[in-house]
């Protein structure tokens, strides 16, 4: 029997809590709001007043930024290097933690313990040695050498949250689909993946979007103008001399759209996947008691 989790407040308790969330969410739709009304402004209207709102709403930045900056195609690059990096990041880590969530792996414990290790590894550190390695591999300046970053840097957090995920996935499921006739493939396809559609459908959101505002790698393994990813080229907008904050806050407002939409349509997911770990975690605390 599924055990409730539901906590109610009492109606003493809600007000405190109600005000404190208006609080909190006002902290994050003011800011959003100041961009947004702040994109729809000439630069003249902004020197004037900063905080006012915009006396002729205009799209003139936006239509800066398609026509001068190429932003529809530095948008298309990095959708299509994205989505490549998301399916190979989940095809490879739903197999790996398949593994070590359900099958007797040697040093399991130890191959985790390295995946943890990695992710606290800071991603400036491996600046120079990457970019080195990709030189010599003839990797830089082409999409190859980002997907093989992308990829290679997201896969120990994507394993590890995948094998919390899928050691909830009951085993005796697993091993009847085995007396079946099933073989690992098919259990996989059949099995492993329809009930572990939450947690991939949160990590690919996750992933989405550490790859979305990723600026360091974009910028030093494509030099490329016309081959450069979105957040990259809003970054070298204008150079370091840019004065024009309108134009900035439209390339903000395009960065932060697509975001702003998946979180919106995928917060369930999200939300769903995060709390298979803590429900992991709680049931081995209760067997070790």
């Amino acid at each position: 029997m599924a055990e409730s989790t539901k906590v109610t407040l009492s109606r003493s308790a809600r007000l405190p809590v109600f005000l404190l969330l208006l609080l909190l969410s006002l902290t994050i739709l003011a800011p959003l709001f100041f961009v947004f009304s702040t994109s729809l402004r000439t630069n003249q209207d902004y020197l004037e007043s900063a905080f006012r709102l915009p006396m002729n709403p205009t799209l003139y930045n936006f239509q800066v930024l398609l026509f001068d900056y190429h932003i529809a195609q530095a948008f298309l690059n990095s959708v299509v290097v994205i989505a490549v990096c998301l399916v190979l990041q989940l095809t490879v880590a739903s197999f790996a933690a398949f593994g070590l969530a359900k099958y007797k792996v040697r040093g399991a414990g130890l191959i985790t313990s390295i995946f943890v290790s990695v992710m606290l590894i800071p991603g400036q550190v491996l600046l120079i040695p990457t970019y080195v390695m990709l030189s010599n591999l003839g990797l830089v300046g082409n999409y190859g050498g980002l997907i093989v970053v992308y990829v290679v840097t997201g896969l120990p957090f994507a394993i590890f949250f995948l094998s919390l995920a899928f050691r909830d996935i009951p085993t005796e499921t697993l091993e009847a689909a085995r007396i079946d006739g099933a073989g690992f493939l098919q259990t996989y396809w059949s099995i492993l993946i329809p009930l572990g559609t939450s947690s991939l459908a949160a990590l690919a959101v996750l992933q989405f979007l550490g790859m979305w505002n990723e600026l360091l790698f974009g910028l030093m393994l494509i030099p490329d103008r016309e081959l450069r990813l979105l957040t990259p080229t809003l970054a070298l907008m204008g150079g370091r001399f840019l004065t024009n904050q309108p134009l900035v806050s439209s390339g903000l407002v395009v960065t932060a759209l697509v975001p702003i939409l998946l979180l919106t349509f995928a917060s369930r997911y999200i939300m769903g996947g995060l709390a298979v770990g803590g429900v992991v975690n709680t049931r081995n605390l209760r067997a070790q008691k």
